[in-house]
């Protein structure tokens, strides 16, 4: 049986409907009630998680790094992620540049081995004091920040406060993210401030 022109478009129309609305429904179950939530970034604070210190096998407690500093990137990254790798040398110049403003750097390696991130360290020897490498060996700090893919960084306030996320690679020795972080890490109206993604 044929189906008439009228009855092709009723058909689509419904399809676009059902697609419509069942995606609502699952928005509604991930987000809750409160349509205001939908507009606001989910990660508002820094997670509390555990990982593994490269260099010396101690637990480093993501809450517990943030004291004695201005702020803390937390770069997701994995020694077989080719952007990661192509990243990495200029990142590590950045921290070096930012070192002096009190910012801290805990680079957590993802879905990856101890022997894998050592050998690929061995090309980056001078390391600046304000970077940390470790390892996620429980692979739970992705959900926890809400990301699925690598590279991403993301820059908390020394409360906890999540200002700024960057997505994918950056070109870290642009002027601006250095001009920028005294604003982005500035005590004054930080609650009010609105998470910047890059």
């Amino acid at each position: 049986m044929k189906l008439h022109f009228f009855h092709k478009v009723l058909l689509i129309a419904v399809l676009l409907l059902g697609t419509f609305l069942f995606a609502k429904f699952e928005r509604k179950q991930y987000y809750g009630n409160n349509s205001a939530e939908t507009g606001a970034p989910v990660l508002k604070q820094l997670p509390d998680f555990n990982v593994v210190s490269v260099a010396d096998k101690s637990i480093i407690k993501s809450v517990s790094f943030l004291n004695g500093s201005r702020g803390i990137f937390v770069h997701i990254w994995g020694s077989w992620c080719a952007p990661c790798e192509k990243e990495m040398p200029e990142f590590l110049q950045y921290a070096a540049k930012v070192e002096s403003q009190g910012v801290k750097f805990l680079l957590v390696a993802v879905n990856d081995e101890e022997p894998k991130i050592q050998k690929f360290l061995k090309r980056f020897p001078n390391v600046p004091k304000n970077v940390t490498f470790a390892i996620d060996v429980d692979n739970r700090v992705m959900d926890l920040l809400g990301t699925l893919k690598v590279p991403e960084t993301f820059l908390f306030a020394a409360n906890g406060k999540h200002i700024n996320k960057f997505i994918g690679p950056q070109d870290w020795m642009t002027e601006s993210y250095t001009t920028r972080l005294n604003f982005w890490l500035n005590d004054e109206k930080l609650y009010e401030r609105k998470v910047e993604t890059h």
